[in-house]
């Protein structure tokens, strides 16, 4: 959408009196005539911010929550995810070693990541900061709580979870599906998929390479029946089958065993909406 001016895009907002977001990315979507896909970068934050402030200012009555919740719909429409660098990744790891490193039992001798623990999630966006109680398995949440604490997004589900190891795979917009094991770096995560609603996910924190940069080991931590775990066992078999194929997994990943193994490297946007709000200053709602 870089076709599309900062007037432009204002004039389009105030087109409806009203506010009203859908037949405005409409008119915005047929008045680019550029076929380079969503915008990002500093254009696509300025342009976002101003057209939301142009649309406060000439609505005197604009509430704030209606006036942020016009600016995330834009926002998300106009800036897609991208894969995250390598240094996001090793971001991500770190943040899920600190995690294991603050593993606390409770009086009971159990870990509140285990599946008969209690976890307690920091995410203001869950529905219940306690919603992953005692014969939960846990690995999901230690995960998305992970991604919390690196500033990274994590798809949650309708009930205001986080979404499950099984789904995680075939969400596009959240995750990239590596096709190469060789490509695996920290930060990407490790997904399993079984039958039913039983599949595991771990968060990759180390690889070892030989001296032609193929994959030797994948250490990854998770949330283990007894609690935090972090080692090279839940890889081995993927790092197996994925030598003997020159590396490749392909987007549909491996089956061992009744087990389908994918590598994922998760997706945020390149502007989240903290820095639009940050660098631009407060919308005036």
């Amino acid at each position: 959408m870089d076709g599309i001016s900062r007037t432009r895009s204002e004039s389009t907002f105030a087109s409806d009196g009203g506010g009203a977001v859908g037949p405005e990315l409409e008119t915005i979507d047929r008045s680019d005539d550029r076929t380079d896909g969503p915008v990002s970068g500093d254009a696509a934050r300025a342009r976002v911010y101003d057209a939301v402030d142009a649309l406060d200012r000439r609505t005197p009555a604009l509430g704030s929550q209606v006036e942020l919740a016009v600016y995330g719909a834009v926002s998300r429409s106009a800036i897609a995810p991208v894969p995250i660098s390598a240094a996001q990744g090793r971001h991500l790891a770190g943040a899920a070693r600190q995690m294991l490193a603050e593993e606390r039992p409770s009086s009971g001798g159990k870990s509140p990541w285990s599946v008969a623990g209690t976890a307690t999630c920091r995410n203001p966006e869950i529905a219940s900061p306690r919603y992953a109680g005692s014969k939960e398995w846990k690995c999901n949440v230690f995960v998305g709580e992970a991604f919390h604490r690196a500033g990274l997004p994590f798809p949650l589900s309708a009930a205001g979870h986080y979404a499950t190891a099984n789904s995680l795979a075939n969400r596009p917009d959240s995750f990239q599906r590596l096709a190469n094991l060789n490509d695996v770096r920290p930060g990407d995560l490790l997904s399993i998929n079984r039958r039913g609603d039983s599949g595991h996910v771990e968060i990759v924190t180390d690889v070892v390479r030989n001296a032609h940069g193929k994959v030797r080991t994948i250490t990854s931590l998770a949330a283990h029946e007894d609690g935090l775990g972090e080692g090279t066992t839940t890889a081995a078999p993927l790092v197996y089958a994925a030598s003997k194929a020159g590396g490749q997994i392909g987007a549909k990943g491996v089956t061992i065993d009744g087990e389908t193994f994918h590598v994922l490297r998760p997706k945020a946007s390149p502007v989240p909406a903290r820095d639009l709000i940050r660098t631009n200053g407060p919308i005036k709602g």
